[in-house]
């Protein structure tokens, strides 16, 4: 005969298994630590780039101003001035960077235990029979 509660939770499970497949069970390979320095790091360099193409776009855009109106005391100024915007700018986005990282694993965390509470129940109703 077969029992309708097995047949749930084995279909709960291989359901929940292919939807977050790629989330949950990645990020579980991860301590929280070693997870969340790896987003940051990862959001380090997107910053990074982001910022380099854009000073080169203003660079292209503003080349004859620039050139015409140089001025090398100024331009300490000015590039003090880039300097700390940048660094701003990283503060909050590795700052945000770091609540969703943090929160994506604690999701996973939830969602992983929610999995194995529902392997063991599975297992308890196999060990009955």
């Amino acid at each position: 005969m077969v029992d309708l509660d097995k047949v749930r939770l084995m279909t709960d499970l291989a359901l929940y298994e292919k939807r977050n497949s790629r989330t949950v069970f990645q990020i579980n390979n991860y301590y929280r630590h070693d997870y969340i320095m790896g987003q940051l790091l990862g959001a380090f360099v997107r910053y990074i780039i982001c910022m380099a193409l854009c000073f080169v776009l203003h660079l292209i855009f503003q080349a004859g101003s620039l050139f015409y109106n140089i001025n090398v005391s100024g331009l300490t100024v000015v590039l003090r001035q880039l300097s700390y915007y940048f660094l701003g700018g990283l503060g909050i986005y590795l700052v945000i960077a770091l609540c969703i990282a943090s929160a994506r694993y604690k999701k996973a965390r939830r969602g992983m235990l929610l999995y194995a509470s529902k392997l063991k129940r599975l297992e308890r109703k196999y060990i009955k029979r």
